[in-house]
C-alpha cells in the first residue's frame, strides 16, 4: 500500500487551524466529572484520578469520547501542563558549536537531555509503531505513551483518521504530522524507526529506513510554514532496539545532509536524549566526525 501522502490528510485533520486550548481553570473539576464518565467514580484524590483516566485513555479507541468529554479532557490536558512549570524554549539551547566539533550543522543544531514533552518546538517527534494509535499499554514508560498523554485524545483520533485514510499500517522511516494539542508544541510528527532483536547489528537497510525516519520528518515539518524549530528523540533506540552509537552517528549524518540541501528552512534542530548517558554517545559520534 502506498503512504498517503500529507496533501490527502491535511484537510481531514485541519493541520493548518490553530488548536486553542482552553484555559486551565476548573480542570480537576473536569477531572472528576471525566473520570465519573469512563465508569470509575469515588476515586480519593486527584492524582488517583489522573492515574486513572491515563491508565483509560492510554487504551480507549480513537473518536470515543462525546464533544463534551473531549472538552473535559482538553480542560484537564491544559491543567495538567499547567502544573509542570514553564516549557523549555528551543531556540534558547546552546548550538553544538560551542562543543568544538567539526560537525557541519552544529550553528542550528543541540543536544538536551529531559522530557520531550517540555519542550516548546515547532514540532517534536514521536517514536511510533506501525498502527501509529499510541503506545496503548497503560502507564507505559516509552516516549509514545507519553506524548499521547500529555497532548490528550484528540491525538489519536487525528492519527486514526490519517491511518484509515492510509488503509494500512505505517512503514519504517515514513512520517505523519498532526497538531500537538495540550503539548507546548505546536506540532508532532509521527514516525516508525527499524526493529531490531536484541544485540543485532544493523542492516543497510535498517540503517536506510533509520536515516529516511529523520529526513522524512523534516520533509513534514517543512511543508508546515509556520514551523522553525524541530525536536528529535533518539528514534528506535528503546524497545525497538537499535545500537545507540550507530543510531547516533546515522541521525547526525541524516540531519547534516538535509540542512545542507535547505539551509535556511529551519533555525534549530534538537536532538532530545532521555540520559547523561545517551547524550554521551552523540557527543561521542560529533568528536569522531570528519
Amino acid at each position: 500500500m502506498i503512504p498517503v501522502p500529507l496533501s490527502s490528510y491535511r484537510r481531514a485533520i485541519r493541520l493548518d487551524e490553530p488548536f486553542i486550548a482552553p484555559e486551565p481553570h476548573g480542570w480537576e473539576l473536569a477531572l472528576e466529572r471525566l473520570v465519573d464518565a469512563l465508569g470509575n467514580c469515588s476515586l480519593p484524590s486527584t492524582d488517583a484520578r489522573l492515574h486513572v483516566l491515563h491508565g483509560r485513555l492510554a487504551t480507549l479507541e480513537a473518536h470515543t469520547l462525546s464533544p463534551a468529554q473531549s472538552t473535559w479532557a482538553d480542560r484537564v490536558a491544559a491543567g495538567v501542563a499547567a502544573t509542570r512549570g514553564p516549557a523549555v524554549a528551543v531556540d534558547e539551547l546552546a548550538t553544538l558549536e560551542s562543543t568544538n566539533t567539526r560537525y557541519p550543522a552544529a550553528a542550528r543544531t543541540s543536544l538536551w537531555v529531559g522530557d520531550i514533552t517540555r519542550l516548546a518546538a515547532g514540532a517534536i517527534v514521536n517514536a511510533a509503531n506501525r498502527y501509529l494509535l499510541g503506545c496503548r499499554q497503560p502507564h507505559h514508560a516509552c516516549i509514545d505513551n507519553a506524548i499521547h498523554t500529555r497532548a490528550g485524545p484528540r491525538l489519536r483520533d487525528d492519527c486514526d483518521a490519517i491511518m484509515k485514510l492510509q488503509g494500512s499500517d505505517e512503514r519504517p522511516g515514513m512520517a505523519k504530522i498532526t497538531r500537538a494539542y495540550a503539548l507546548p508544541s505546536d506540532f508532532v510528527l509521527h514516525t516508525v524507526g527499524p526493529q531490531l532483536r536484541p544485540g543485532a547489528t544493523p542492516t543497510r537497510d535498517e540503517r536506510r529506513q533509520l536515516a529516511s525516519c529523520y529526513t522524512a520528518c523534516l520533509d513534514a515539518a517543512a511543508a508546515v510554514d509556520t514551523v522553525r524549530t524541530v525536536a528529535f528523540c533518539a528514534i528506535s533506540t528503546g524497545v525497538f532496539a537499535y545500537p545507540k552509537p550507530d543510531a547516533a552517528r546515522v541521525a547526525l549524518g541524516a540531519v547534516a545532509e538535509w540542512l545542507a540541501l535547505k539551509p535556511r528552512r529551519f533555525d534549530r534542530v534538537v536532538f532530545n536524549l532521555y540520559s547523561q548517558g545517551d547524550a554521551d554517545v552523540y557527543r561521542a559520534a560529533l568528536r569522531d566526525w570528519s
